[in-house]
């Protein structure tokens, strides 16, 4: 797009209720915005509110209605959040319409990123969501594609054919839940949704990490039971109703529980009967968690925060081989995705020369700030790797395997925590473990199974000798620590970066990050997974050796220290979790078990993992 004339007009829609400690922010914010406010239409509903909203709006858009578009106050009884959006689309006729709730405040380019990202996109994507801070919404999205199962309607914006055609929000939902219901009523037609995950708003919906909402609570459990009436396999919608009978049994602290559960399981014999006879019609598969819609990452509370102009360059080092062009590609889209903004990718092509025209395509793009890429006679992993630290000019490095993903805000969580902890040698997030049944080697496609945290350990440096709880992707390192110790050793195959991970940390500590910043491939058949297993195992007592020259310098009490981190070691490096998770799942009925109790457990956790804020 060459000017703002060619920019389309964006029905902003907002529905407010005793809101009024947000709007001043939220409509600096909106004035604040690079995207030209004169294309925007206000579409307010104030859903009756009791304190001064209504006249702070009216006060405010007298001051400043002039500049956009239009702007509209409409006030009403209290008809909840999607009918209030719903009064709103049915008025405007902009072709993109934008829900958000008001305590929230926009970064400046929110907005514009947003809208030419939906422009790019082709007419089967309905929906972008926007990004959160200062914690990003929890759940899990293709790290490739930014596909999501459901957006959350704190911040979205919809392509207003595909919301007309669906017939907006469900009436039948006042506060939670509806957003996943439009969302998967928006999919069950034929239509994607997307993170957008460089246009960011700053929501402000929890005043503290364990605070509880009565209006969430009870409107997302309520809601969870009817969408599994509608979305769900029979099986599923069962199970909602059993969850649901357990919470009268459950010590959630929410007050007046019982009376609010006795409340809501009236409205689930009122409406169930809808919800069923109103059931999906395609063969899409809509995902239930427990209480939650779709798996969580870990780190919903990781707290985000401003960037600080000078960033240090992280170098991203990809080793590949012959006939893996598919993965490649795969890997490099997600740094592509990253939303840092200070990338070198580096990657080292070992005995073939395959990827070169790919990376000489991504390289012109010029999505990153720069591209290296290097071939070299075979030689293997090893040198691979250490030809790419060569080549790296990072003040930080991050491994990634060629098989492996890195989800948007991975470079982002890990530098900041390098930059602000330069004691640190190194910083490692979570990572799932994906259990992957591959179909094609080139070209590459497979079918992701299982996905689930493997690894969970905080740094212990007498655990790390003992065995590597760290994945190759997961952790970000200082790149003096190549400087220092050199890179990998050549004559380990298997378990080279366990050995590299010891080395480097011999005088500087690593931090865990909590937060699911990655994705790794395991085989998903058992005899895959065995044979891997036996590599691992072979290469274990090489890699023992490896550093047997290796000498530390400790004192008494440090020494205590180490034996008492060894004795608190839970399972030995031979028996992996995730082999006895595959035992466990022999047994029958040990999977439900297993769930249901955990949905049980973490009730309160799961609600506050944020569908969307009171409005």
């Amino acid at each position: 797009m060459n000017s703002f004339a060619d920019l389309p007009f964006i029905d902003l829609s907002i529905v407010t209720f005793n809101s009024q400690k947000w709007l001043c922010d939220f409509f600096e914010s909106l004035l604040r915005q690079r995207y030209p406010t004169h294309r925007l239409h206000l579409w307010i509903r104030d859903n009756d509110s009791t304190d001064a909203t209504s006249d702070l709006v009216t006060s405010w858009l007298s001051e400043h209605g002039a500049a956009f578009a239009s702007a509209t106050l409409d006030r009403g009884e209290n008809v909840g959040f999607g009918r209030g959006h719903n009064a709103n689309l049915a008025a405007g006729a902009a072709p993109y319409f934008l829900v958000t709730n008001v305590d929230l405040v926009f970064a400046p380019e929110a907005i514009e990123r947003a809208v030419l990202r939906a422009v790019e996109d082709s007419d089967g994507v309905a929906a972008w969501e926007f990004r959160q801070k200062p914690y990003e919404h929890p759940k899990y999205y293709n790290a490739l594609t930014l596909d999501v199962s459901w957006v959350s309607s704190a911040c979205v914006l919809f392509r207003r054919d595909a919301l007309l055609r669906v017939g907006g929000y469900e009436p039948r939902l006042f506060l939670y839940g509806e957003d996943v219901e439009l969302s998967y009523r928006l999919r069950d037609n034929g239509y994607r949704l997307r993170y957008c995950v460089d246009a960011v708003c700053w929501h402000y919906t929890y005043e503290s990490v364990n605070q509880i909402k009565p209006a969430q609570f009870f409107g997302s459990t309520v809601a969870n039971v009817l969408l599994r009436l509608r979305y769900g396999t029979w099986w599923e919608a069962l199970t909602g109703l059993a969850m649901y009978a357990a919470l009268f049994f459950l010590p959630v602290p929410v007050p007046g529980r019982i009376k609010g559960l006795l409340a809501n399981a009236v409205r689930i014999i009122r409406d169930g009967p809808y919800f069923a006879r109103t059931r999906r019609s395609s063969s899409e598969v809509f995902p239930f968690n427990g209480w939650d819609y779709e798996l969580a990452r870990d780190g919903a509370f990781y707290e985000f925060k401003e960037l600080p102009t000078n960033l240090p360059l992280v170098s991203i080092i990809v080793r590949t081989c012959k006939g893996r062009v598919g993965r490649v590609r795969e890997t490099v889209q997600s740094v592509l995705n990253q939303t840092y903004p200070r990338i070198e990718l580096v990657v080292v092509e070992d005995g073939s020369e395959y990827a070169r025209a790919f990376l000489e395509e991504v390289a012109q793009g010029a999505k990153i700030e720069s591209v290296v890429y290097q071939s070299i006679p075979a030689a293997g992993r090893c040198v691979a790797g250490n030809v790419g630290l060569a080549a790296a000019r990072g003040e930080f490095a991050n491994f990634l395997d060629d098989d492996d993903l890195l989800f948007a805000d991975h470079v982002e969580v890990l530098a900041a925590e390098l930059l602000s902890r330069p004691a640190l040698g190194a910083v490692y997030g979570l990572a799932l473990e994906v259990e992957t049944e591959i179909i094609c080697d080139e070209p590459w496609e497979y079918r992701e199974l299982r996905r689930f945290v493997a690894y969970r350990e905080s740094f212990s440096r007498a655990a790390l000798w003992h065995h590597n709880y760290i994945p190759i992707q997961a952790i970000m390192f200082r790149r003096q620590l190549y400087e220092k110790y050199g890179g990998f050793n050549a004559a380990l195959d298997r378990l080279e970066d366990w050995d590299l991970w010891v080395r480097y940390s011999q005088e500087l500590d690593y931090l865990l990050v909590g937060k699911v910043t990655s994705l790794y491939r395991v085989p998903a058949t058992h005899s895959a997974a065995s044979n891997r297993q036996k590599e691992l195992d072979d290469y274990y007592a090489k890699a023992l050796s490896a550093r047997s020259d290796l000498r530390i310098t400790a004192s008494p009490n440090q020494i205590l220290e180490y034996a008492q981190e060894l004795a608190h070691i839970m399972y030995p490096v031979a028996i992996p979790r995730r082999v006895i998770r595959n035992v466990v799942r022999q047994i029958p009925g040990a999977r439900y078990a297993v769930s249901l109790a955990r949905s049980g457990r973490s009730q309160w956790a799961k609600v506050r993992s944020k569908s969307k804020s009171d409005v």
